[in-house]
C-alpha cells in the first residue's frame, strides 16, 4: 500500500501544516466530547556540532523509532524545526509515560550509512489538558514550548511535564 501524500517523503511523519490541522481537529474534538489532548514536543540533542550526514541519519532514527513506538492513534510530525507528537486520548501520566519510552529509545551511538558513529539523544517537553470548553491549541503549543525550553536548559535527555514546573496544573 502507498504512503498517504500528506506525509514527509523523507521522514514519513506528518509535515507541519498537517500537524496544524491535525491538532485544531482533535482540540476541537476535545472541547465537543470533552478528552484530554497531550502533547510532546521534543528537539534532537547533539554532544557537538553534527555534520549534514549525521544529521540526516539522526532524523531518519527519530522517524523510524517514532513510527515504531508510538500507537498507531498518536500522531507524529515536524514542528518549528522539531518534533511534535499530538496524543488524543491521553492524560498527563499517560503522556510522561511515553514520553519517558522515547527519551530512553533516543539516546546512545548510533551509524550513519557510511559507518560514521555518533551519539543522539533529546529533550522533552510535555504537556497535557483534560479537554473541555478552555482547552486550545495556541494554549497547548505555548505550554509544550515552555516545557521543551525548559528541558532544553537542563540539558540532555531531560524530560520536563509543564505542569510540574512552578507546580502548574496542567
Amino acid at each position: 500500500m502507498d504512503e498517504p501524500v500528506r506525509l514527509d517523503s523523507k521522514s514519513g511523519l506528518f509535515p507541519q501544516k498537517m500537524v496544524e490541522m491535525l491538532l485544531l481537529h482533535e482540540v476541537m474534538r476535545s472541547r465537543r466530547y470533552p478528552s484530554p489532548v497531550s502533547l510532546l514536543y521534543f528537539a534532537l540533542r547533539f554532544p557537538k556540532n553534527p555534520s549534514d550526514q549525521i544529521v540526516e541519519s539522526a532524523q531518519l532514527v527519530v522517524a523510524n523509532l517514532l513510527q515504531s513506538k508510538l500507537r498507531e492513534a498518536d500522531l507524529p510530525g515536524h514542528y518549528e524545526g522539531n518534533y511534535l507528537v499530538i496524543l488524543p486520548a491521553t492524560d498527563s501520566a499517560g503522556a510522561k509515560a511515553a514520553a519517558e519510552r522515547l527519551l530512553a529509545d533516543f539516546c546512545g551511538t548510533q551509524i550513519t550509512r557510511s559507518a560514521e558513529p555518533f551519539e543522539i539523544s533529546i529533550s522533552v517537553g510535555v504537556t497535557s489538558h483534560p479537554g473541555g470548553e478552555a482547552i486550545s491549541v495556541s494554549r497547548l503549543l505555548s505550554d509544550a514550548s515552555t516545557a521543551l525550553w525548559e528541558a532544553q536548559k537542563r540539558g540532555p535527555r531531560s524530560l520536563v511535564v509543564f505542569g510540574e514546573i512552578q507546580g502548574k496544573p496542567d
